[in-house]
């Protein structure tokens, strides 16, 4: 039973790898943007965190500031060490006030870093030759790793699909369903696309509270290929485990609606994954999406206005 009242429909899985256990503050297991909402408190640093894996799906603008930034720190430090200790090593540096010493010193330790060397100041010394040697092995490892950086996000494969910000209650075929859609972005082509639909729900049982999960039926579970947009449909019938249940029970139940989709990207020849949730109060009570498309006034083509994918209008009497 479903926080006390007897459960319509829906048979529970057991096969979708989160837990059934009940939190102390209601959380959802899937972020809106598909990431696992799982906080790992592994006994070593080295079990909890990969390097690779968090430099590679870094987002772009906090990438490129984590390169400019450990290049300039390098820099700097590296500058120190020549300013503090081998100034009068470093032969063609034209000392002035300390400021304008140590611009000279960055400059140098800039030029060592990226192995440009222009020639105008060289070291001079075997401890200072030491250093520029070393700076200069650094620069080329860490060009080399920046490089290879680059190519893995670029070469990464994205399912550049686009969901709606909120699913809808609606009207369907006399009826109604929970509704969300999808479109792709960025031109990527999709084909052979096929999505799964899990809610959570909390459940009591013999006293004992816990979650399960539902394999939701949908209008169709796949498509040949997807380049406007897909409105996704679960009518809630008697097949459906939240059929007869109010909003306020779907709030009680901590409802939440999982998807995992999955299609093959033609321009990178490979499978993409792309994952979301709705929680309940994520859901429209009473509403219907409005068209994303339409034809061209010459007759050319479909035009896709994909600022239009979240919009909405109410239908109170779709309302559960």
């Amino acid at each position: 039973m479903a926080l006390g009242r007897k459960r319509n429909a829906g048979i529970p899985v057991d096969n979708t790898g989160l837990n059934t256990s009940v939190t102390s503050k209601f959380a959802r297991f899937i972020n809106k943007d598909g990431s696992a909402n799982v906080i790992n408190r592994a006994g070593s640093v080295f079990d909890k965190y990969s390097i690779y894996n968090f430099l590679i799906n870094l987002s772009g603008w906090k990438f490129a500031l984590l390169v400019l930034g450990f290049y300039t720190i390098i820099n700097f430090l590296f500058a120190s060490v020549y300013y503090f200790f081998c100034i009068p090593h470093l032969k063609g540096l034209e000392a002035g006030s300390p400021l304008e010493t140590f611009e000279e010193a960055y400059f140098f330790s800039s030029q060592t870093l990226t192995t440009v060397g222009y020639g105008r100041i060289s070291p001079v010394g075997f401890i200072t030759n030491t250093i520029a040697s070393i700076e200069a092995l650094v620069g080329i490892l860490t060009l080399a790793i920046i490089t290879g950086l680059l190519y893995g996000r670029f070469v990464k494969p994205r399912a550049y699909i686009r969901f709606s910000r909120h699913a809808v209650i609606g009207p369907f075929k006399g009826g109604k369903a929970i509704m969300f859609r999808l479109a792709p972005i960025k031109n990527a082509m999709l084909s052979e696309v096929s999505i799964q639909v899990t809610a959570s729900m909390l459940v009591n049982e013999n006293g004992h509270s816990g979650y399960r999960y539902y394999s939701l039926p949908l209008q169709f579970n796949t498509i040949n290929s997807l380049h406007i947009s897909w409105t996704v449909v679960h009518p809630i019938n008697e097949e459906s485990p939240v059929y007869n249940m109010t909003l306020q029970e779907l709030q009680e139940a901590d409802f939440e609606m999982m998807i995992y989709l999955k299609a093959f990207d033609e321009d990178f020849s490979n499978t993409v994954i792309a994952r979301t949730s709705y929680t309940y109060d994520e859901l429209i009570n009473g509403a219907r999406f409005v068209p994303v498309y339409y034809e061209s006034p010459e007759g050319k083509g479909t035009i896709v206005e994909l600022s239009k994918l979240h919009d909405y209008q109410h239908h109170p009497e779709s309302a559960i």
